[in-house]
């Protein structure tokens, strides 16, 4: 019906000016036709991205949860790691204390061990000087 409208709205025309007005609303429609079909497609795709986007937008908060949840892991983690460095470096600081009290007192008794060596050499040769003056006095007759 709707080219019969057209070709009465065309009735005064030629019949070859007539014809071809027709066939250019013909390629209009069909054009008309495509482009709505075009714009059809590009709205399923604009929607195809939408949901894409939100999707991706999800994700996005999801690693943005874990990316927090991994930080204050970090975070408690070099707290800890804090902690046990200062705790070790107060046991060395008393290790290292320790080892020079010791050195002191191990000299102290090396020297005490000297001393003592000294003393009982002297002793020693004490002793075996007596004992050779009893000896003499033993072999020597009384006077008394």
């Amino acid at each position: 019906m709707a080219e019969n409208g057209v070709a009465q709205n065309y009735a005064h025309l030629a019949p070859q000016q007539h014809q071809q007005q027709l066939n250019c609303e013909v390629q209009l429609a069909a054009e008309i036709e495509v482009l709505k079909s075009a714009l059809a497609d590009k709205h399923t795709q604009l929607l195809a991205m939408e949901s894409a986007c939100l999707q991706e937008s999800d994700r996005q908060v999801e690693l943005e949860d874990s990316i927090i949840a991994w930080q204050d892991k970090y975070e408690r983690l070099y707290e800890s790691h804090k902690r046990v460095q200062k705790l070790n470096q107060n046991l060395e600081d008393k290790l290292l204390k320790l080892v020079d009290r010791n050195t002191g007192e191990r000299a102290q008794l090396t020297s005490d061990v000297a001393t003592l060596s000294v003393r009982l050499a002297q002793a020693n040769y004490n002793i075996q000087s007596l004992k050779r003056e009893i000896r003499l006095n033993a072999l020597l007759p009384n006077d008394y």
